[in-house]
């Protein structure tokens, strides 16, 4: 019991050092994944969809969607330079695959949250003069980043897990720190469980704090 308590206090800073590189990640992919959800969520919305890019939007989410993160960040960091004529860092790959995958998922939850809303409120909205924009801005959206936020929490919280995939291509996150520390204590046991329990603590924080977002978002 000492020795696995030892090595858990001696493993405890390199492991939240490499949780905040997690965390890290995670708000910079979903930062990638909400400005392009968004945006394309928006163009293949029902009431404002762009044809000649509707079926181009179709289809990058069918194959983002239909294809394993993991292959994802494979392409990312070794076929994608290739085809570039440029190298990418692990962390930039791993970001670029993270926000693809995210921006996939979140076009689809507002694109779906956009178009459960009813015409009617389009139609006041004009005929109270608001355009399109304004309409789309100042009554549209409000209500879908409300209506969405169990969505989106669950996005979030899926993202935060599915930075441990990075580790595959050495990104120094909490999934890279702690297998290089079994490999080099021989305890996955103790290092493994730290790691789940971290995992779940944030993931845990999040769903709480969207819990306690959404009553108030709905005043």
């Amino acid at each position: 019991m000492s020795s696995t308590m030892e090595l858990l206090f001696s493993s405890l800073p390199a492991m939240l050092k490499s949780t905040v590189m997690t965390i890290q990640i995670t708000g910079i992919g979903l930062t990638v994944g909400l400005i392009g959800g968004v945006c394309l969520g928006i163009c293949n919305s029902k009431k404002l969809k762009i044809p000649f890019l509707a079926k181009g939007i179709d289809g990058l989410v069918w194959i983002i969607r239909g294809t394993p993160l993991f292959v994802q960040v494979l392409i990312a960091y070794y076929a994608l330079p290739e085809w570039l004529g440029f190298h990418l860092s692990a962390f930039a790959a791993g970001i670029l695959a993270l926000g693809v995958n995210s921006t996939a998922y979140i076009s689809e939850i507002i694109r779906a949250g956009i178009n459960a809303l009813p015409d009617g409120q389009w139609d006041a909205a004009y005929v109270l003069g608001y355009n399109k924009q304004q309409t789309l801005t100042g009554i549209i959206m409000p209500q879908v980043f409300r209506n969405t936020l169990p969505a989106l929490t669950n996005e979030l919280t899926s993202l935060i897990k599915e930075t441990s995939i990075l580790a595959v291509i050495g990104v120094v996150e909490l999934t890279k720190i702690s297998k290089d520390i079994v490999a080099r204590e021989l305890d996955p046991m103790t290092i493994y469980l730290a790691t789940a329990f971290i995992y779940l603590m944030l993931t845990t924080i999040i769903t709480y704090l969207a819990t306690y977002l959404q009553p108030k978002a709905a005043l």
